[in-house]
């Protein structure tokens, strides 16, 4: 199983000069944990990404919310092509302590996977896991 099977591919983007309150706003209406922040000439080119956690550091912070939102976004982003395994996502997650990847295709951006597109599928627990259907229903190891 592909990446690109499990990511959301309606990818909420937003410039670094979004103020800091507008980007939160997003992030709630939106419901989602990830705002990707894209160069304003061209949308397909990732510079940095803004979490719920980098938000809560900045309210922690006393950071001013009419500030850009670049003021306190991830730049160094962790991404994967959309054709890499989904067990390779995974191990990325977890060895970065992050619960969103920037999902890219030929190195412009592709989607978006969070960790919920993983634990809320079976299939994709099985994957990466491990484990295949037969020995995942008797709760064996493969």
């Amino acid at each position: 199983m592909s990446v690109a099977q499990f990511a959301s591919t309606d990818v909420v983007k937003a410039t670094p000069e979004t103020p800091i309150r507008e980007a939160a706003r997003i992030l709630r209406e939106k419901n989602i944990g990830l705002l990707v922040l894209v160069d304003s000439r061209d949308p397909s080119k990732v510079v940095g990404v803004v979490s719920e956690r980098d938000l809560v550091r900045a309210v922690a912070e006393g950071i001013d919310f009419s500030r850009p939102v670049w003021d306190i976004a991830t730049k160094t982003v962790i991404t994967i092509e959309a054709e890499e395994p989904l067990s390779k996502a995974a191990s990325l997650m977890r060895q970065h302590n992050i619960r969103h990847l920037v999902v890219t295709k030929d190195g412009k951006l592709y989607g978006v996977l969070s960790i919920k597109d993983i634990v809320y599928e079976d299939n994709a627990l099985r994957v990466i896991a491990g484990y295949d259907e037969w020995t995942f229903e008797r709760g064996m190891s493969a």
